[in-house]
């Protein structure tokens, strides 16, 4: 018997618009149903987590037939104004029926998909960074922070790996470095994840190269 699992009434709107909420026949499989119905519960007991959002929004792409479009390429591009997107259509013959195969049938044209990568690497990057400075921040502005502690125990691995990004990256020779404080500090004083220290170039809206 084919048991379906009632979603999370979190996401119910979103799901409706997906036409998967109820309907059982456009939710075939299983395993997919277990996790819809498992949404918020394990890893966020009363608000959705981050996580969750993305996944559901993949899921918009999953069911559109579309996971194979190039996801650093399409954030790029949802950023592009309308006008710029309709541009891209001028010279076709015919315009695709539906969003979705506007959108890959954009991501073909060469100068478009340059255009888009470089625009969803910023926006990324851009993210992340932010992301990773609170990161620290908080940790600095945190009680474990002030307990010293900390400092006595092992590099952790994210350490060791950061580590080893300033050395390959940045020419920085490795002192010895045995504790967590220290490894700390050696990645303080040389700014952090350099992955985060220079901002990669905004491109040109389109249109303005």
């Amino acid at each position: 018997m084919d048991v379906f699992y009632r979603p999370d009434h979190r996401i119910r709107s979103l799901l409706e618009q997906l036409g998967v909420y109820d309907n059982l026949e456009i939710t075939p499989l299983a395993d997919l149903k277990r996790e819809i119905g498992q949404y918020g519960k394990r890893r966020a007991d009363v608000e959705a987590s981050r996580d969750n959002l993305k996944y559901y929004l993949g899921f918009a792409f999953e069911v559109n037939r579309a996971l194979d479009l190039d996801s650093l390429a399409l954030s790029g591009l949802l950023s592009l104004p309308w006008e710029a997107f309709c541009e891209l259509f001028k010279s076709k013959e015919s315009v695709p029926a539906r969003l979705i195969d506007a959108l890959r049938v954009a991501l073909t044209d060469p100068l478009a998909v340059e255009w888009a990568r470089a625009q969803g690497t910023w926006l990324q990057w851009k993210r992340l960074e932010a992301i990773y400075r609170q990161e620290v921040e908080e940790f600095r502005s945190s009680d474990a922070f002030r307990r010293s502690g900390w400092r006595r125990k092992s590099i952790t691995r994210p350490q060791h790996y950061l580590i080893g990004e300033i050395h390959r990256v940045l020419g920085v020779p490795i002192p010895p470095l045995s504790t967590r404080g220290q490894a700390f500090d050696f990645i303080a004083n040389h700014g952090g994840n350099p992955r985060f220290q220079t901002e990669p170039p905004v491109p040109p809206m389109w249109g303005q190269a």
